[in-house]
């Protein structure tokens, strides 16, 4: 009796609460549901489940109109004791037909919405939460109204009511499974929508929603979910993490995922290279599973392959061989992925260039030698991504296509590569691509093509490219044939593409690459050194540069070559001094660019100045050089106007210095010296500081070298020159010229007559003395030298001028001195 007492009471004082819970003032409705909660869960009462069902079945006519209640507060009251009745476990399944209609009106029946809290819509979507893991399959009669909340629901302009709405859709899609596919389809736009959405939880639990309506719905929209699901491959650890997961899922337990393989294995085989640890190792160990339990699925049609195994012998190193699933799998598929998964290595977005690049090497390696049906239209891929401004996108793609040359034969790819090659169809890429390739291909297979590939990237249209980005490719590619091959019988090829690298390139760090490159090459072939290859090869390449020379331009491939040949042969360059003279009298006399004659004669003028001579190595050097003077130096030594012609004649006559200098020829010399002797004296006085210099230096070289070619006459222009030189605007040739004046009178030529000498000498003495009162103290003394040997000549002749001016100068003391030294002279004759 005490129970039905406290019943009845409880009664009463319920009604007396659900009186004032409709009434018209919302403060009283919101005591009346304080009161409420206080009454019934604050109590006794609440630990006895059957009153509480009795309660909440009494109770639910007033209790669900404040559900939609005109004070938020009052609705969020409601909300949180439906809630505590279902987290009691008292709620009936009969009362869902009062509660749910309530929440489908104010969330999913009108756009906009009716309810405008975020916090109610949460408790509502929570509510709803409640009642499918409470009733699951039960809920299936109400499955309209709770799609069209959810639906709505996931597009919320709340974060919070966002996730909460796409986690109820999945515990929903596992909960009707009997019947979820005949409206599963209606949720997936709204949360495809939800895959962008800023939260990355957010994202997370669209992902798990679609995986689990795919799994539990209607399989065909996978079609409309991959692409937007595969995009977050780009996403966050953790969303590409749950995306594999879900991707390895599906592979597994989708009911019709044999239709849709090339759909699902995007989703989870992007991780087999994701740069996290964690992504990656779940993709992995799903991918082992998805496989395996392919072959028992398949048991039968796989039979034979699994038995002997599809296994390649030549596999990329650091990389395991997948099972014989994974493989079918992908062999069975590719032709579905690629067309799509092409034209992402060509998207706007570097993100998804990237992706597709990593996948396309996985599907490599998983489908092995069964890519070859597909090799052309791999290689136009390949050959477009390779060029692409993402350094990481062009590494991902060149890894991809050096597995690609472990399972293709370089017979079949080097058909596809080589024509876009040829066609200098934007020369860089397709010699990337050929690196890579050659890298994965077995040594034996290469060396059977090696003949092909050596003489197509020797062709001129290949190999003499000026860009630095095609010769940084082009140096890739013979870097791989040189490790690779046995290259002997292409080393002229070769060697000829290295050296116009090597001579052309403006880049320090590609010439050095070639040079090394060459010296690899030396070795490869079993010679000693570098220079060894440049004597092996020197000829042929000076016979095919003499062809040609009479038209080279400075920018002519060919004479870029000869130039790095004078400048890398070293002691090479002597076995062949005749052919190399014959290059250099056909190309440099000629006028039509002037700067390939001037590039020659500087470097002829720097190997004849260097210390070990290199073209002596051979004693050839005197039977051609002088053919060389007459024929490419003597030509430029005349004056001509112009600025060009001014180079000219500098670089020429540093050369004939040069020239001079190389001891042991100088019979062979004779009428050569003596011919450009006789431009000397207009040299002397040239416009240009360093061919006056320069001229002083040649008549040096000639008095020590050559003295039997300056005779009496010779001897008194030059002189004459060389004194007007003592008045130079610049120092260093007012210094060189007083010192070749000094070395030309030391020793006279033979039959030289003073007497008849005596007005040429008068005059050298009148115009030398003028320089004793030089400002410079050096040229001074230079000047008292000078004077000193050439009174020798005629001390009388000098005592007589230096008498007569003395008294002209500031500093007599210099001709005082001179004076003495000359009076002991005239003791002496």
């Amino acid at each position: 009796m005490a129970t039905e007492n406290t019943s009845t009471e409880m009664l009463e004082e319920l009604n007396e609460i659900f009186s004032k819970m409709n009434d018209a003032n919302k403060a009283k409705r919101r005591k009346a549901l304080e009161k409420y909660n206080e009454v019934v869960f604050e109590s006794e009462i609440s630990k006895n489940e059957r009153e509480l069902s009795d309660i909440l079945t009494h109770s639910i006519a007033s209790l669900v109109p404040r559900l939609s209640d005109q004070s938020e507060m009052n609705r969020i009251n409601a909300c949180n004791i439906l809630l505590k009745f279902i987290h009691l476990n008292v709620f009936d399944e009969k009362l869902l037909i009062d509660v749910i209609p309530v929440i489908y009106h104010r969330l999913g029946s009108a756009v906009p919405q009716i309810e405008e809290s975020e916090e109610v819509r949460l408790l509502y979507i929570n509510v709803v939460a409640e009642f499918v893991t409470l009733f699951q399959g039960k809920l299936i009669p109400y499955m309209n109204d709770v799609i069209n909340i959810l639906k709505v629901s996931v597009l919320d302009p709340s974060p919070e009511v966002r996730r909460a709405a796409a986690e109820c859709a999945s515990a929903f899609a596992k909960a009707a499974r009997e019947k979820f596919h005949m409206q599963s389809e209606s949720l997936v736009k709204p949360l495809t929508k939800g895959l962008g959405h800023q939260r990355f939880k957010n994202r997370i639990a669209c992902i798990n929603a679609l995986g689990d309506i795919l799994l539990f719905g209607d399989g065909k929209v996978i079609k409309d979910v991959s692409g937007p699901m595969a995009q977050c491959a780009m996403d966050l650890p953790q969303v590409r993490l749950v995306l594999v997961t879900v991707g390895g899922t599906l592979a597994k337990e989708m009911p019709d995922r044999y239709s849709y393989w090339h759909y699902i294995l995007p989703l989870f085989l992007f991780g087999l290279t994701d740069e996290d640890n964690d992504v990656r190792e779940k993709a992995k160990t799903l991918w082992s599973e998805v496989g395996k339990q392919y072959e028992m699925e398949n048991e039968d049609q796989l039979k034979e392959e699994m038995d002997f195994g599809m296994e390649t012998s030549h596999y990329p190193s650091g990389e395991s061989c997948p099972g014989v699933g994974c493989r079918t799998l992908v062999y069975r598929s590719i032709h579905h992925i690629l067309p799509g998964l092409l034209g992402d290595l060509d998207d706007w977005q570097a993100g998804p260039r990237l992706q597709a690049a990593k996948l396309l090497t996985t599907l490599v390696l998983n489908a092995e030698k069964k890519i070859t049906q597909y090799a052309e239209r791999l290689m136009v891929a390949l050959n477009l991504a390779a060029g692409d401004k993402e350094e990481n996108i062009v590494k991902q793609v060149l890894l991809c296509s050096e597995y690609l040359g472990h399972f293709l034969p370089p017979a079949t790819y080097l058909k596809l590569v080589l024509p876009r090659i040829c066609a200098a169809e934007k020369g860089e890429r397709p010699l990337k691509i050929l690196a890579a390739l050659l890298r994965g291909s077995p040594d034996d297979l290469v060396n059977v093509e090696v003949t092909t590939i050596c003489q197509t990237i020797s062709s001129d249209d290949v190999a003499h490219v000026y860009d630095s980005d095609h010769q940084e490719a082009l140096l890739d590619l013979i870097t791989v044939i040189i490790q690779k091959c046995d290259v002997q019988e292409n080393s002229y090829g070769l060697f000829c593409t290295l050296l116009f690298i090597a001579s052309s390139s403006g880049y320090p760090d590609i010439v050095k690459d070639a040079q090394e490159q060459l010296g690899a090459l030396a070795l490869k072939c079993n010679l000693n050194c570098v220079e060894n290859l440049y004597q092996q090869h020197l000829k042929a390449v000076l016979i095919d540069f003499q062809s040609s020379a009479e038209s080279w331009l400075e920018h002519t491939p060919r004479f870029q070559m000869f130039i790095g040949l004078l400048e890398f042969g070293d002691m090479a360059l002597g076995s062949e001094v005749e052919l190399l003279v014959k290059v250099l009298c056909t190309c440099v006399p000629t006028k039509h660019d002037a700067l390939v004659s001037l590039k020659c004669i500087t470097k002829m003028q720097q190997l004849l100045v260097r210390e070990d001579c290199p073209l002596q190595s051979q004693n050839q050097l005197g039977k051609h050089l002088p053919k060389f003077v007459l024929e490419c130096i003597a030509v430029f030594l005349p004056w001509h106007a112009g600025m060009t012609a001014a180079s000219l004649r500098t670089a020429a006559l540093a050369c004939f210095v040069a020239v001079c200098k190389v001891r042991g020829i100088e019979e062979q010399l004779n009428n050569e010296v003596k011919h450009c002797l006789t431009l000397m004296p207009a040299l002397i006085e040239d416009e240009a500081e360093d061919t006056r210099r320069l001229a002083c230096e040649a008549v040096y070289l000639i008095k020590s070298y050559y003295p039997l070619l300056i005779d009496s006459d010779v001897l008194h222009r030059l002189a004459d020159k060389f004194v007007g030189r003592l008045d130079d605007v610049q120092a260093a040739v007012r210094l060189r010229a007083a010192n070749v004046l000094t070395l030309l009178f030391q020793t006279l030529p033979e039959n030289y007559d003073a007497t008849l000498q005596s007005a040429r000498l008068q005059d050298l003495y009148e115009r030398s003395m003028i320089f004793l009162d030089d400002p410079d103290i050096k040229l001074q003394e230079a000047v008292l030298g000078v004077l000193y040997e050439m009174g020798r000549v005629s001390p009388a002749l000098l005592m007589g001028v230096l008498e007569n001016g003395c008294h002209k100068y500031r500093n007599k003391q210099h001709c005082l001195k001179l004076i003495e030294d000359t009076k002991a002279l005239t003791l002496q004759g």
